[in-house]
């Protein structure tokens, strides 16, 4: 079994057919978190401001305390600098936007990457009370940002930096560890389902459609005493706990990757998480797609294993 694992993810760089796998996170994660953070901002000021919700104050008291907030930051820069909380709330407002413009378009790709996973911690520490999972899988992918040479092709760093790609080798170890994290994901998201009664029993799906869902004007009643929702439910259990397995067999790859995509697409069409089903549908597209996609255009990558380049 051990000897089946790691042939797994034995992979020879060779294999690695597309390195345009690099440009899909960094243009993926950017443009979704931009537009999700667009999306924020007719209730941003119900949210964030001294006028919101929940006051500053009062959550600030339950955030992480790890992790600094805008006002935490805000008291203890104010008495270095003196301005108030709006002001301060304004400029990360404008800043954090930004920076994801400039990681889209691969400018100064790594500080822009490091800038912009800051504060999306920062802003999503802020919001304690309305974060959810794409939160947490947003700051995944922008720490991959960070570490990965994503501003190495097809970006204004490499156009006006003149940097040479990485090497085959740096692709392919990099494309390992980020396949690696993606499987342990999704076999820790299967196992608790299954640890739990909830999607054993079906009970999840019948809430997912009975909940909110694109199309309410559709009833689900008729489902009602049928095994529909059970065999759902299993099968999600089985397509997460088995993807480390059969997402790494050139066979049922596509199959499985198909399978994740429209479990994906459900849950934003019929529970309204567009930005979460998006995340994870760039994150599986990074991994398992990208990587082996048939490019028509030669993309060059540097071959020796000293040439390790830093992008």
């Amino acid at each position: 079994m051990k000897t089946f694992i790691k042939n797994i993810f034995k992979q020879p760089a060779a294999s690695v057919q597309n390195p345009l796998w690099m440009v899909c996170l960094r243009c993926g994660i950017a443009l979704i978190s931009f537009a999700h953070f667009m999306a924020l901002q007719p209730d941003f000021d119900n949210i964030f401001s001294a006028r919101a919700f929940v006051p500053p104050d009062i959550a600030d008291a339950t955030r992480d305390f790890l992790i600094p907030s805008i006002y935490s930051l805000h008291k203890s820069i104010q008495g270095i600098i003196p301005v108030n909380y709006e002001t301060t709330l304004l400029f990360f407002r404008i800043l954090y936007p930004v920076t994801l413009l400039a990681l889209l378009a691969g400018l100064f790709t790594r500080p822009t990457a490091i800038l912009s996973l800051a504060l999306h911690l920062l802003i999503t520490n802020s919001m304690e009370y309305y974060s959810y999972g794409v939160d947490l899988f947003t700051s995944i992918a922008l720490f991959y940002c960070c570490v990965f040479p994503v501003g190495s092709l097809f970006s204004l760093d490499a156009l006006w930096l003149k940097k040479r790609p990485p090497s085959a080798d740096r692709i392919s170890k990099c494309l390992k560890l980020f396949q690696i994290h993606v499987c342990i994901m999704y076999f820790f998201s299967g196992l608790e389902k299954l640890l739990g009664y909830n999607w054993r029993n079906g009970e999840s799906i019948w809430r997912m459609l009975h909940g909110y869902n694109a199309t309410e004007s559709i009833n689900f009643d008729f489902l009602y005493n049928t095994p529909i929702p059970l065999l759902i439910g299993w099968f999600t259990i089985i397509l997460e706990m088995m993807y480390p397995l059969f997402i790494n067999i050139p066979q049922t790859r596509k199959w499985w990757l198909a399978g994740i995509v429209i479990f994906h697409v459900s849950i934003a069409f019929f529970m309204g998480l567009y930005f979460f089903s998006s995340v994870m549908i760039i994150l599986n597209l990074t991994a398992y797609y990208m990587p082996f996609a048939e490019d028509k255009k030669t993309v060059p990558v540097a071959q020796s294993h000293a040439e390790l380049i830093e992008a």
